[in-house]
């Protein structure tokens, strides 16, 4: 173990002092490589991957020097870079997924080798969140029992892919409230958000560049949990930042309504785009402004009234489902799960026992279309009081911060990000949006829920610059 310590430190030394001529070597090497290529082989696709190669090796060097470049790629890539590799429901390759776990790896290496331990930021948020993914993998061997013998289990590709949301959902929180390290990157991972968003906000309101719009974004980029935090982010900045000049706050105010149109009037029958976002709305003035609280719980009815108008609707999520057929899959689903409720059915199980189970005289396959039913499905009771847990505590840390955090980037994201939260779990009772279900979301849902989880990691980073350091000039430098 010594000897691999020291190896591990020796790599990251030279790496350290050399990175700039390394990624020099690298670039130079990628081209004499594309020249070769290029005289010996006639396949113009082949011809690209030693260019290819050299340059993943390029970004790999960089991201290992600048993790937080990685945490910005994997917001970029959740919004426009297709899949690598995509073949049914779970079955599915994404950059995002590919670039967190690699930035996973590296935070571990970067430990060993230069810290020589494993360590985390303190804060009381790390133990659900820990337990959590523990308690998922625990779950994993649970769904290795078939509980209902006439039927088969979920394929071991599919359990194992709704481990990975499960787990890396949680990463994504550690990633950012460890790795991103001052609030310039917070910053930067906030406006790069605003920014790659607007562009899909103004395409979508044009109508000659409307259909254009989706080959740039990707399929589940625009999914519930990216209209709560685009609502939830530019509200906060609009109202409660006081750093922002009048000129840009008059182009966010803009966005924002602008947002608010598509998913009210173009969207409006897909309410999990927009009950949960106006929802966050609601939270942020209702924490941000105490003598508007009238004005939000006001303004909280008449979304609910809005709501309620169209039920239907608002259980099915904009989906084909009724009102009576999604209240009677949960009763379903609870019942299935009556045989282990402390432990859950295991990863991804539910959807091949429901057929056991007739929903309104039709013995097919379906899901709940609610992450908490989902969760109590797979992990159990256990697994769903670990996540109110981690809920608890994530918003406790926010409700601490905007007291602390001066007036500025940081009070407005605090308050914004327990919109974000209340918006986020107001969404998981209109489907599986931030726990993304294999064989309902998807994989490709993790494109939005991601997005969520890095911006509540952002409170982790708050909390170490001020709850812990207490340094508000050596923030504002940082």
């Amino acid at each position: 173990m010594v000897g691999v310590q020291f190896f591990l430190t020796q790599i990251q030394r030279q790496f350290e002092e050399n990175y700039r001529t390394i990624l020099k070597y690298a670039i130079v090497l990628s081209v004499l490589l594309f020249s070769v290529a290029i005289a010996f082989i006639k396949s113009p696709r082949i011809v690209l991957l030693p260019a290819v190669a050299m340059v993943g090796v390029a970004i790999l060097l960089l991201f290992l020097r600048r993790p937080q470049i990685g945490i910005l790629a994997m917001a970029v890539s959740s919004l426009v870079v297709p899949a690598l590799y995509s073949r049914g429901e779970t079955s599915r390759v994404d950059p995002a997924i590919l670039i967190e776990v690699m930035l996973l790896g590296f935070w571990v290496l970067d430990m060993l080798a230069r810290d020589r331990q494993i360590y985390i930021v303190p804060t009381r948020v790390n133990l659900p969140l820990i337990l959590f993914s523990i308690w998922t993998l625990i779950s994993l061997i649970n769904g290795q029992i078939n509980y209902y013998i006439v039927t088969k289990l979920a394929s071991p590709f599919a359990q194992l892919s709704q481990i990975a949301i499960f787990i890396l959902s949680g990463a994504a929180v550690l990633l950012a409230g460890n790795r991103l390290g001052s609030m310039l990157w917070l910053q930067r991972l906030t406006w790069l958000f605003i920014i790659l968003s607007g562009f899909y906000i103004v395409w979508r309101l044009i109508p000659p560049l409307k259909p254009y719009v989706f080959r740039v974004y990707q399929e589940g980029s625009d999914a519930s949990i990216f209209w709560v935090w685009l609502v939830a982010i530019l509200t906060s900045q609009i109202l409660l930042n006081r750093e922002l000049s009048r000129r840009v706050k008059f182009v966010l105010g803009a966005l924002l309504i602008c947002t608010l149109y598509i998913a009210l009037i173009e969207a409006y029958s897909w309410k999990s785009g927009w009950v949960p976002a106006l929802i966050a709305l609601v939270v942020i003035v209702f924490i941000g402004f105490p003598k508007l609280r009238a004005v939000a719980i006001f303004l909280g009815i008449v979304v609910m009234i809005l709501g309620l108008s169209r039920i239907g609707n608002i259980v099915s999520g904009g989906e084909d489902y009724s009102i009576s057929t999604r209240s009677v899959a949960w009763r379903l689903i609870l019942d299935i799960v009556k045989v282990n409720p402390i432990l859950g059915l295991g990863p991804a199980n539910i959807y091949w026992y429901t057929p056991l189970f007739p929903i309104l005289g039709y013995s097919v396959n379906y899901n709940s279309h609610n992450n908490y039913i989902d969760i109590i499905a797979q992990l159990g009771i256990v697994g769903l009081v670990i996540f109110v847990w981690f809920v608890w505590e994530i918003g406790v840390l926010g409700w601490r911060l905007k007291d602390v955090a001066p007036e500025g980037f940081g009070r407005a994201y605090a308050i914004g990000a327990l919109g974000g939260l209340i918006g986020m779990l107001v969404s998981g009772f209109l489907g599986d949006w931030f726990y993304p279900f294999v064989y309902n979301v998807g994989l490709v849902g993790y494109r939005s829920s991601m997005l969520g989880w890095l911006f509540l990691g952002g409170l982790v980073l708050l909390e170490q610059l001020y709850l812990r350091n207490g340094n508000e000039e050596a923030i504002k430098q940082s």
